[in-house]
């Protein structure tokens, strides 16, 4: 199963106890496909072509176009490329003269679970006399052994075929390098590439004796010539040194492009890593039609209109008993959206184009009407806060020990009677008195409008502001 995820696209709702973990992950690298991120290097001597083994663990953005986990290649006719297909299968394709050397899909897996981390890793070895044997392909430790496809997609290589990673060609991550497309959106996380050896992935992970679940493991063998170790921990700067930089002993750093390391929405240094998985926005599920994610499903970007309301929650529960603290920043122009809370006892899927599924839509959801402030509870509308304007940044303080929603704008809060005026939280006066139950962060627009564009924030970039005293961000750390 996907590691701390589900294994047919729906929410986390509760996976504790990660202070247990041995080796904790501290931080992965958010690629934006909106931005075209990706990361690059070309290699000043060649290495094994034969052989050599790619492990990273994985969460996914986008998942309903083509993506690359890595590429390599002079010209679209000297290529090899990780894809992820639009699919959801995994392909490994490596070429030259246009010709395929290998190209496998790998079936019946597909991989479209937004909350999941997952470990892939690829193993290289075209020394093999057995060609089912040159190449390999393993999801949380478990080898996939189907493969599907017509034609040339399926083709083992011949034996001691060269590919072209560790040649000296531009190589890069989170894209295809010759074509310069398919731009991966997600999280990556714990990057290796070990030159000259087929590997397993008890190299790179093993199995929780108590849960039974796959996690990581630090890797403690060799890397070769054109090996390296990207762990994403030096935030100080975007460039190979820094957020680049390769952590075992070769000095094989990589270049950063279109990935930022300064506060705000664009920061690309994460702390939801495997050992620490945060929410995002889950594209499968919701009411009404979706708009499309980016960003790694932390941001809203269709412009364009619904049909009525639509619904959106988040891959992860806010639970009874702890008190809560994430922000929306709205980034369009038109306020009219809900974030709020939904219950997760209220059935997240049903008949679309009712006016009532939205948070704040029913008597046990709760949103705020960003366009004026308002707050909503059973469709009904009443004051509590002011109007938004373009880049303010929402403050959600979900207490669910005393059961009580605050909610504040650009690190003041609501007197409860039409302003953001209060500074101090003790201040803050609550919009609603829960239901004691647990809850999705959710949001929603309406169709008489362009779907207001947004991004979420549940703690794994900074925070624009200061979290009240106790006030948690939502991670499985975090849950009790």
């Amino acid at each position: 199963m996907p590691f701390l995820g589900t294994t047919g696209g729906g929410s986390v709702k509760q996976y504790g106890g990660q202070a247990n973990l041995g080796y904790f992950i501290r931080n992965s690298l958010r690629f934006r496909g909106s931005a075209s991120a990706y990361l690059s290097r070309t290699p000043g001597s060649a290495g094994n072509r034969t052989t050599w083994t790619w492990s990273a663990w994985v969460k996914l953005g986008t998942l309903a176009t083509a993506r690359c986990l890595f590429g390599s290649g002079a010209d679209t006719s000297n290529v090899t490329n990780l894809d992820l297909r639009a699919d959801g299968r995994v392909q490994l394709y490596t070429s030259t003269a246009g010709s395929a050397v290998g190209s496998i899909v790998w079936n019946p897996n597909v991989y479209r679970d937004p909350a999941a981390w997952y470990h892939f890793v690829i193993a290289v070895d075209t020394t093999q006399a057995t060609d089912t044997n040159r190449f390999k392909f393993y999801v949380n430790s478990v080898q996939v052994t189907g493969i599907s496809g017509t034609g040339g997609e399926n083709t083992w290589p011949t034996q001691n075929a060269n590919t072209n990673l560790n040649n000296t060609v531009a190589h890069s991550i989170g894209r295809k390098q010759a074509s310069a497309n398919e731009y991966f959106d997600g999280y990556i996380a714990e990057v290796n590439l070990i030159d000259g050896q087929a590997l397993t992935p008890s190299s790179f992970g093993k199995t929780d004796a108590v849960t039974g679940q796959w996690i990581p493991k630090k890797f403690a063998g060799t890397y070769g010539t054109n090996g390296f170790y990207l762990k994403f921990a030096d935030a100080s700067a975007a460039t190979a040194a820094a957020i680049g930089k390769d952590s075992s002993t070769n000095g094989n750093n990589w270049t950063p492009n279109n990935i930022s390391v300064t506060a705000g929405l664009t920061y690309d240094s994460m702390t939801d890593t495997p050992t620490c998985n945060y929410p995002t926005f889950n594209p499968l599920l919701g009411w009404g039609t979706p708009p499309t994610f980016a960003d790694g499903n932390l941001r809203l970007a269709t412009s364009g209109l619904l049909n009525n309301y639509s619904l959106l929650l988040a891959t992860m529960a806010i639970t009874q008993g702890t008190q809560w603290y994430w922000e929306v920043t709205f980034t369009g122009t038109n306020g009219s959206f809900y974030p709020g809370i939904w219950p997760v006892s209220g059935t997240p899927y049903g008949t679309q184009n009712n006016s009532t599924q939205y948070p704040g839509g029913t008597s046990s959801s709760y949103g705020i009407f960003a366009d004026d402030g308002r707050k909503v509870n059973n469709n009904s509308l009443s004051t509590y806060g002011a109007s938004a304007a373009q880049n303010d940044v929402f403050m959600f303080a979900c207490d669910l020990v005393n059961n009580k929603l605050y909610v504040g704008k650009n690190g003041n809060w609501s007197n409860g009677s039409g302003a953001w005026n209060q500074a101090l939280f003790a201040n803050a006066v609550s919009a609603f008195d829960l239901t004691a139950t647990d809850y999705f962060p959710a949001t929603s627009s309406y169709s008489s409008n362009n779907i207001t564009l947004s991004a979420f924030n549940f703690g794994q970039r900074p925070f624009s502001h200061t979290p009240p005293t106790g006030y948690k961000s939502l991670n499985t750390f975090n849950l009790p």
